[in-house]
């Protein structure tokens, strides 16, 4: 079974302008005054804090402290889960990913923290956020085994309507993001972003000039179907010839220009192969199946709450 991608914690995606885009003052000390207990886990209002903030400066999303709290009290629910079936997040295992998300940015561990505490968020918190991610993807994978298999008749379904797509195209594309700081202009962003998309010259060399560009992270190269975008997606990616970028759009981190490096047509017997259709509905049980899941752990856990 693939990773869920919407539990991909997307740091990597975004830290890299953290240490010049984000031009915030650290938060001012402030009394860690507990606000709910998980079992005998205190949640304080300094982690409270640094949550929404990371919500804010890392997913580039707003929740308020309320939300923030209860994604604290999740994830506390998902590690006490973990470590009750015999699954230990490691010390190890955290800082392993911790490290690839600095190596991904081009820093070493201790730049990328640094870069982490001049934005006001503390490593702690930052990590704390990935051992809930790596323990709830463990549970994930178990409950997969367990209650996500595919019957016959969804497959042969699944697999008739893939067969009934006149034409399938896989395309390698590669994502250029123009962050838009706080207190920036998109309008101004997305017009870098154009200048910039005018000038590109192809996917072999065309991404040196943009990796001196300030605020811009451009991020690895992937492969989607067209079956698995959306009908404007689609028409955005026919429309770009190999070797030319898609027009700015707005997306979560800031202006997107997406480099079209391949297409390759894809026979009916390929494009249904058996296999990948029975993940992608095992994938999407899982999905489905996530919001129940939850509040079934938050059930086994000792909540309190201080007012």
């Amino acid at each position: 079974m693939r990773p869920v991608s919407s539990l991909s914690f997307r740091l990597a995606c975004s830290a890299l302008a953290l240490a010049g885009a984000l031009a915030l003052s650290a938060p001012a000390a402030q009394a860690q005054g507990i606000v709910a207990q998980v079992n005998n886990r205190a949640i304080t209002s300094l982690d409270v804090a640094q949550r929404v903030r990371i919500a804010a400066m890392i997913e580039r999303r707003r929740i308020g402290t309320k939300e923030a709290l209860e994604e604290l009290i999740d994830d506390q629910a998902k590690v006490v889960e973990a470590s009750r079936v015999g699954y230990r997040v490691t010390e190890e295992g955290v800082e392993a990913e911790l490290l690839k998300i600095a190596k991904s940015n081009g820093q070493s561990l201790r730049q990328f923290e640094d870069t982490l505490r001049r934005s006001g968020l503390e490593p702690t918190a930052v990590r704390d956020k990935l051992r809930a991610n790596i323990a709830w993807q463990a549970l994930l994978r178990d409950r997969a085994k367990l209650g996500t298999n595919v019957s016959r008749s969804e497959l042969e379904s699944a697999s008739a309507e893939r067969r009934r797509t006149e034409k399938v195209i896989e395309y390698t594309l590669i994502p250029v993001v123009f962050i838009v700081p706080p207190g920036s202009s998109p309008g101004a962003r997305a017009a870098a972003a154009n200048a910039a998309r005018s000038r590109f010259t192809g996917c072999d060399d065309g991404f040196d000039a943009m990796r001196s560009i300030p605020d811009v992270v451009i991020r690895p190269s992937t492969i989607r179907r067209s079956t698995d975008l959306s009908k404007p997606l689609q028409a955005v990616f026919e429309k770009t010839p190999v070797g030319r970028m898609t027009p700015p759009a707005a997306g979560e981190q800031g202006i997107e220009i997406i480099a079209v490096c391949g297409k390759r047509d894809m026979s009916n017997s390929e494009a249904t192969d058996l296999a990948a259709v029975a993940d992608e509905l095992g994938e999407k049980k899982i999905q489905s199946s996530t919001k129940a899941y939850l509040a079934e752990l938050r059930k086994k856990v000792t909540i309190r709450y201080h007012r």
